[in-house]
């Protein structure tokens, strides 16, 4: 076995994206990386990896496609392992590992308390109604590729579930893409007779946050608990109450994370981002403006000035909406989807 190998990025540079086939775990060895990503609410997050720390684990161990994208910002050195290089290296690294699995029981039990805060409940009642409800929130939000998934689940996992014929008709309605039907009843819980410990439920078990950290204990007035809820309110068209939160956010002075912090960072970008959404465009420029100049090498910046632009435009100031998407195409890396997206607009696209 020969190791680990050493790489060179230049700044702008994509080590991998999202999606992408996982073969390869990295270690930051010098310079930045930041990992986007898109949370539960279907919200862009990103996170910077700091030095001499693992990414791309999680995809390269489990051979699924990769959740986030890692770009390079400046330039950076990293070392790339193959997967039997990287067993091997920290086999006898018993610190490395138990490490590693506090980062990943971590993400798990946020992902679990990010569900409950977004149906809005305390207590989990049972795996085949939580299943369903999940679903049927991704469904209303508009996230019809997760809804499909999670009733296909529900289908594989309770064929003779209670919520059988429901999961049925709305997995065919969500994989047709159409809007979540008006007419259906509410989903009402009621017991699974004769309902069984099965792999679901050791799931959940697994991700459930302990006793003295459920979601009744979770600070509602915390930075992520009102970021959570600005999310789900724009993510549900609620623009008004979005901006508003969005709002208490970015005025926060109390962060203490590197993640608190990029949330109130990102509170402002999406308090223009809704206002834009509402078609208020002069607002919309304002808190765009603002966040330019109030973070000026915010990881939303490129984004920012792109919506800046959308904004520009849509009230009508044609030549200053041309100047803001040439500034977009000039901004690394050259070749993203924002770059492409602004090139279409001067070229007259849509």
């Amino acid at each position: 076995m020969s190791g680990p190998i050493v790489r060179n990025y230049k700044g702008g540079s994509i080590v991998y994206f999202e999606k992408d086939k996982a073969e390869d775990i990295f270690v930051l060895q010098k310079g930045r990386v930041v990992l986007t990503y898109t949370n539960i609410n279907g919200v862009e997050l990103k996170e910077d990896v700091k030095l001499g720390e693992f990414f791309g684990v999680k995809s390269a161990i489990g051979r699924y496609p990769r959740e986030e994208t890692a770009q390079v910002i400046g330039a950076a050195t990293v070392l790339v392992f193959k997967v039997p290089e990287f067993e091997k290296f920290v086999s006898d690294k018993t610190h490395l590992i138990i490490k590693m699995l506090k980062v990943f029981s971590s993400q798990l039990r946020q992902v679990h308390r990010q569900v409950r805060e977004i149906l809005g409940q305390g207590e989990a009642k049972n795996p085949a109604f939580e299943l369903m409800n999940v679903a049927e929130v991704f469904y209303k939000n508009g996230n019809f590729d997760h809804a499909a998934y999670a009733f296909e689940k529900y289908i594989q996992h309770y064929p003779d579930g209670m919520y059988l014929d429901r999961a049925k008709q709305l997995l065919d309605l969500a994989r047709k893409k159409t809007p979540f039907p008006l007419t259906i009843q509410e989903l009402v819980y009621k017991p699974e007779p004769g309902s069984q410990t099965g792999k679901l439920q050791e799931m959940l078990k697994t991700m459930a946050v302990p006793t003295s950290s459920t979601t009744s204990s979770v600070d509602p007035n915390s930075i992520l608990s009102q970021y959570d809820k600005a999310s789900t309110f724009m993510n549900a068209g609620k623009y008004a109450d979005a901006i508003e939160l969005f709002k208490t956010v970015s005025d926060r002075t109390d962060s203490v994370t590197q993640e608190e912090e990029q949330f109130v960072e990102n509170s402002l970008f999406y308090m223009g981002k809704s206002s834009f959404k509402a078609k208020d465009y002069p607002s919309a420029i304002s808190h765009f403006s603002n966040f330019i100049k109030r973070y000026p090498k915010g990881l939303l910046l490129k984004e920012n000035l792109y919506h800046l632009a959308l904004a520009t435009e849509a009230s009508g100031d044609k030549e200053k909406a041309k100047q803001l998407f040439q500034k977009v195409t000039q901004m690394p890396p050259m070749d993203d989807s924002i770059s492409e997206d602004a090139k279409s607009k001067l070229k007259g696209g849509k």
